[in-house]
């Protein structure tokens, strides 16, 4: 009995490290191939265009929505919990190291990861199941340059822009609150925000952008690409690939919040 269990956490701590090691692998691979000029065909760009305008420009207008209310809502709690506390002189600080650092990324990360997470983990999983990569690699098409780089790519680029885009509307939406609450006019607004960004935040948002763009596409497709050769396994391996990108996601933040600790 005692011999079974030792060999049942051994035989899981070797699938373990195994499945560890062909995750860094592929990860290596995608990496590789992201800096090999070749990659970048016709056939790729054309696919990653497309990519791009799904993950980032469909979504455009209702995001713009969103950064506008919670941009007016969650700045003007900032600025009355500073004003409780006495903080008027740090609101301009606070405000950006919020927006910038850790909300707007974060939530970006959290609204494509939902939207395009689970759309590409099932649209690799299907064509898994449907022998669809089989056939393009018997047509000697590279499937990291023609279906994997244009979506990890996409997902870099586009969670970056909107993370931006998102902290712009939010920061400017902000003023609403500030004029009603504080009567703060736009020119003290703008100054007080210009007078707080500093280069380090400019650099959190852009490192965040595509640390959790990367992993939202690449997750999904390893997802994918493990699932059995069966329908019934669709849902389980977007469901697990769902839960790995969340968590990862939440490691990226807990990774920055120590770097902007030290």
């Amino acid at each position: 009995m005692v011999l079974r269990f030792i060999e049942g956490v051994g035989d899981k701590t070797i699938n373990i490290v195994l499945e560890f090691f062909e995750a860094l692998k592929f990860i290596f691979l995608c990496i590789t191939h992201m800096l090999i000029p070749a990659s970048y065909n016709p056939a790729m760009r054309m696919v990653l265009t497309k990519q791009i305008y799904f993950t980032s420009v469909g979504i455009l207008p209702l995001f713009s929505m969103m950064a506008m209310f919670f941009g007016s809502i969650i700045i003007g709690i900032v600025i009355v919990l500073a004003t409780e506390y006495n903080l008027e002189k740090s609101i301009g600080s606070i405000i950006i190291n919020f927006v910038l650092d850790e909300f707007s990324p974060f939530f970006t990360a959290l609204l494509i990861s939902l939207r395009s997470g689970t759309a590409i983990n099932t649209e690799i999983a299907v064509m898994n199941v449907n022998k669809e990569l089989n056939t393009l690699k018997q047509y000697n098409i590279d499937l990291i340059d023609y279906l994997f780089l244009p979506r990890i790519i996409s997902g870099m680029i586009s969670v970056t822009s909107l993370s931006i885009v998102f902290a712009i509307i939010m920061l400017s939406s902000g003023y609403l609150f500030t004029l009603f609450y504080m009567n703060m006019d736009l020119h003290t607004y703008q100054n007080l925000l210009l007078g707080a960004v500093e280069i380090q935040d400019i650099v959190m948002l852009i490192l965040k952008g595509l640390a959790f763009g990367f992993v939202i596409t690449l997750i999904p497709i390893y997802s994918g690409l493990k699932t059995t050769h069966s329908y019934t396994a669709i849902p389980i391996s977007v469901l697990n690939g769902m839960v790995k990108l969340f968590i990862a996601i939440f490691l990226i933040e807990v990774l920055s919040l120590v770097i902007q600790s030290i």
